[in-house]
């Protein structure tokens, strides 16, 4: 009984219950849905057909672009659940 207690005393010091996971969940789909709609933004800007890109034609600098954005949108996240 008391190694219970003494779990959900240190659970809700650190700051993690329901509502904190709910959000971090809630931040993740938005996260992944931003960068699902980056995707089709660069598709349709810049007339692209990104699998045809990335995998048949290698352009590693189109990959590179891609990863830097979804790194920024993670880090933009991450501030957002943190702060």
């Amino acid at each position: 009984m008391t190694m219970m207690v003494a779990a959900q005393e240190t659970a809700s010091a650190s700051g993690l219950d329901w509502q904190t996971l709910l959000a971090t969940v809630v931040y993740a789909l938005l996260g992944f849905a931003l960068l699902m709609l980056f995707a089709w933004v660069v598709n349709a800007v810049f007339r692209l057909d990104l699998r045809r890109e990335l995998i048949e034609d290698q352009n590693t600098g189109l990959g590179l672009a891609i990863a830097g954005a979804a790194v920024a949108i993670a880090i933009i996240i991450a501030a957002t659940i943190v702060g």
